[in-house]
């Protein structure tokens, strides 16, 4: 039967009221998420002006402490510290910090905790030197900088007919010219820049805690505890570690032929610390790209922890594009999924991955992590220690049968007298 015209079936009215529901109900969820983002924003907003506010009072107190120990003559010498930097004959970074030397960086080793502790204290509460001219030097360039306000120092520079393509290090001489109102004799330091040698075949990039220094990070209160309680000399170094990273690291032109980078979410503040550690290990010293930590205008405190290595690869895989990386890190934290979008960012040039696994934790980043590589061929190891790693990296060619049963020795002895691997630099 034909339709009346100007009525409608009751099919089609049902059909047009649907359309106006489901047209209200879009509209509804629009003006829902449209007032979410604004909140977000308003929140956003908010938390940007206080963490501002809060900045410019620390930076007004820490003025005024300054000031304060000048008058009463508690200042101490001025000390320049040099981070190892990363580069190619085209570009070199370098970065360092001036701060008031309280022998937190001399400080060895000490069997008391109270000892260890007021140290850590000392070297997480620095006293920072703002505005110090630091005049720097390589062949016949040379220039100034100026620390801010955490007395941090950074640049990049082009070294021309000044890189030095012998060694697999380039060195920029940093002079103290003036630390303001601070004790400042004259004050020399080195900075030491990586820079691939030409016959380098690949590059390894490495966690630092639970991958080759035993801190329990995956745990808040294990971490805290270990960070606080001891020296270098005093922390332990993951079965395999020295063995595996040497013979990496090892190649045509000597020991240092392959680059190796550590990327962290650890403080500056451990640096020197964490370098020491790697001298006293024999495990081969490369790049450390840490995080700042503490409050600025754009973050709380550290930030997070896989934007920071995330980026901090990405850095390294676009200034070395020659060569490929091996990935080393661990379960406890985040590193699985960071490597699975390094191999999904930079198709081709991740060669393996290697987690030691700390606490069976994060067991879905793994899986990730597993069929991400499993797309490209990439070999993955998840153990808890570095045998598996080894084979790979024996199978592959990357190292010798000899120095893949140096690996497994390494493990074998420090699981068998773990105390004795532990304390023997007590004494350094």
């Amino acid at each position: 039967m034909a339709a009346t015209p100007g009525c409608i079936r009751p099919a089609q009215h049902l059909r047009s009221m649907q359309a106006v529901l489901a047209a209200g109900g879009s509209a509804l969820m629009f003006l829902q998420l449209e007032a979410i983002e604004e909140v977000a924003r308003m929140e956003s907003t908010w938390s940007a002006r206080l963490r501002k506010k809060i900045h410019h009072a620390e930076r007004y107190l820490d003025r005024g402490r300054r000031s304060l120990r000048r008058g009463l003559g508690l200042t101490k010498p001025a000390l320049i510290q040099p981070y190892l930097g990363f580069g190619t004959a085209d570009r070199l970074w370098f970065r360092g910090r001036v701060i008031e030397d309280r022998n937190e960086v001399a400080h060895l080793n000490s069997q008391s905790l109270l000892t260890n502790l007021r140290y850590t204290y000392k070297r997480y509460a620095t006293r920072e030197i703002p505005g110090a001219k630091i005049g720097w030097r390589i062949g016949s360039q040379s220039g100034e900088l100026i620390t801010d306000d955490e007395g941090y120092f950074d640049l990049t520079i082009a070294p021309g007919a000044d890189f030095d393509e012998s060694g697999p290090w380039q060195n920029v001489d940093l002079t103290l010219l003036d630390a303001g109102q601070a004790d400042a004799p004259p004050l020399e330091a080195r900075c030491r820049i990586r820079t691939p040698r030409p016959d380098a075949q690949f590059g390894v990039i490495s966690d630092i805690d639970d991958t080759i220094v035993k801190t329990g990070a995956f745990n808040f209160m294990k971490h805290w505890r270990t960070v606080v309680s001891h020296s270098a000399a005093g922390r332990q170094v993951l079965p395999g570690t020295s063995a595996l990273y040497s013979a990496l690291a090892a190649g045509a032109a000597g020991p240092e032929t392959n680059p190796v980078v550590y990327v962290s979410s650890s403080p500056w503040n451990l640096a020197d610390l964490f370098e020491r550690f790697m001298a006293l290990n024999d495990i081969p010293l490369g790049p450390m790209l840490l995080k700042d930590f503490g409050l600025d205008e754009t973050k709380w405190f550290t930030g997070g922890h896989s934007g920071h290595k995330g980026k901090m690869i990405d850095r390294v895989m676009k200034t070395w594009p020659a060569l490929n990386f091996i990935l080393i890190g661990d379960s406890g934290q985040r590193d699985a999924h960071i490597y699975a979008d390094a191999i999904e960012t930079h198709p081709g040039r991740v060669m393996a991955v290697f987690i030691r696994d700390v606490a069976h934790v994060n067991e879905d980043q793994i899986a990730r992590l597993k069929t991400v590589a499993g797309r490209h061929s990439i070999p993955v190891a998840v153990t808890d220690d570095l045998s598996a790693a080894s084979e790979i990296c024996a199978q592959n060619g990357w190292i010798g049968g000899q120095e893949k049963e140096e690996v497994e020795a390494e493990i074998e002895a420090m699981d068998n007298h773990p105390e004795a691997w532990l304390h023997r630099h007590a004494d350094s």
